[in-house]
């Protein structure tokens, strides 16, 4: 006995049962026989000393209940089997769904492999934890996947748009490039007037300096009075004048349109300088995002390949489903022969207690129980509370024989309250002819006056 916690703690079997006098020594002693030898084990429930122990009393070797010692005594008992089988407590003799468990759980185990220790249920439960450990895994694995795909995705329309945005500046500055060459050519037009103008004031004053010049060499040659030599100086001295004037003539064009070169270039070197500078950053800017567009693309793509891991995924869980549809099919069909096995046996115990009134009854795989007559199939709901106590009980008997070799006993709790004389003394009457000991718990007497009258033996304690 297990205490329970919380407020259940004030009301359960472990509190309902512990000593009044002395609640330390909260303890028991059961004597038993099983295969021909004799056994006993003992109990201490207590918190502080909570133990059990379990002595052969033949040859005084203490088992291991740890070890599975009683399991092998108890033909693999469950505290469920036993309270649905051969332990019926008063108000107590209906079965739940657990008793529905245990023999789907054995007939499969049983007619399949021959073993009642395999465990198809526990085999079904496994695969159920698989099975959900692998939707978790597809979940989580699905949901990281969308979380991926949602900021690569992000990042990709972050770097569109700023792509967008760099080709725009560089669409800006090409035109405003544009714009500049050509007003660079207007101004090419424009200076030629300016450049005519220029060339006509250095042609001008080339000839006036000249005809200075030569008014003054003839005067100096009239003033030589017209010596040989002197003509030869003059003629050389006129054409280095010329040669000097043509000289000087150049170096003022080429001053002047040097100097309108110089004011145009001021005006302009710098804006081109830092024009082709930013159309420089630009074209740099626009290949890294273009090249980053590139490589998020591939991770895209390398996303949509992982997708085979979850397939992968996918197919262990359609395996996973598929094992357990077959062991259930299987066991289902196993079960149909089982049930048919169960049913007559409940039906024959039936038909005993109730002294051939009712030959038949139907349980199916939910331990749903009907009563088959000549003419219809009636729900145990339907019935009165002494027959219904009836159809239970025979149930739990037949589920004893196909559950249990041993022939263990049955421990009946003031089990036959609802049954009228005429029941208890049937019931009593199929008892007697069963193998197993019967421990019988009353607070009345008929039991005991219905024993004596029809001479069954019995001890009283």
């Amino acid at each position: 006995m297990e205490r329970a916690r919380g407020r259940a703690s004030k009301s359960d079997a472990f509190s309902q049962y512990e000593p009044w006098d002395n609640p330390n020594y909260y303890a028991g002693v059961l004597r038993f026989e099983s295969g021909g030898r004799n056994f006993r084990i003992e109990r201490s429930f207590d918190k502080i000393t909570k133990s059990a122990s379990l002595i052969c009393e033949d040859d005084g070797e203490e088992l291991s209940i740890e070890q599975g010692d009683l399991d092998v005594l108890l033909d693999g008992m469950t505290e469920s089997s036993f309270e649905n089988t051969i332990a019926i407590g008063q108000l107590r003799v209906e079965t739940n769904q657990d008793l529905a468990a245990e023999l789907k759980n054995y007939a499969a185990n049983y007619y399949e492999s021959g073993d009642g220790d395999i465990d198809v249920q526990r085999a079904l439960n496994t695969l159920k934890a698989r099975s959900h450990e692998v939707d978790l895994q597809i979940k989580q694995e699905t949901l990281k996947k969308e979380r991926m795909r949602s900021k690569i995705e992000q990042e990709c329309d972050y770097v569109r748009r700023d792509l967008e945005k760099l080709k725009k500046e560089e669409y800006t500055y090409r035109e405003a490039r544009e714009a500049e060459d050509t007003d660079e050519l207007q101004m090419e037009e424009e200076q030629i007037p300016e450049k005519k103008k220029l060339g006509k004031r250095s042609v001008c004053m080339a000839v006036l300096v000249f005809a200075v010049l030569a008014a003054v060499e003839t005067g100096l040659f009239f003033l030589s009075k017209g010596k040989s030599w002197n003509i030869a100086i003059l003629a050389v001295s006129i054409v280095v004048d010329l040669f000097f004037l043509l000289q000087i003539l150049a170096s003022i064009l080429r001053f002047g349109l040097k100097n309108q070169n110089v004011e145009r270039e001021d005006k302009q070197s710098a804006p081109v300088q830092h024009r082709h500078w930013e159309v420089g950053r630009i074209r740099a800017n626009i290949h890294e995002k273009q090249v980053r567009l590139n490589n998020l693309g591939e991770r895209l793509e390398e996303l949509e390949a992982s997708g085979f891991e979850i397939t992968q995924e996918d197919k262990k869980r359609q395996a996973i489903q598929l094992a357990s549809e077959t062991i259930t099919q299987l066991s289902s069909e196993i079960i149909k022969g089982f049930g048919t096995t169960l049913n007559e046996n409940a039906s024959e115990i039936i038909s005993s207690i109730t002294n051939g009134k009712y030959e038949k009854i139907y349980i199916d795989e939910k331990l749903n129980m009907f009563l088959l007559t000549k003419e219809k199939r009636v729900a145990i709901e339907r019935l009165s509370r002494g027959t219904m106590e009836q159809i239970y009980f025979a149930l739990r008997m037949a589920a004893i024989d196909v559950l249990y070799e041993e022939d263990f006993p049955v421990i009946l709790d003031d089990t036959f309250v609802f049954y009228d004389d005429e029941r208890l003394e049937s019931v009593l009457k199929w008892l007697s002819t069963q193998k197993r000991q019967v421990i019988l718990f009353t607070c009345q007497r008929r039991e005991m006056e219905i024993l004596k009258r029809l001479n069954l033996p019995y001890s009283m304690n």
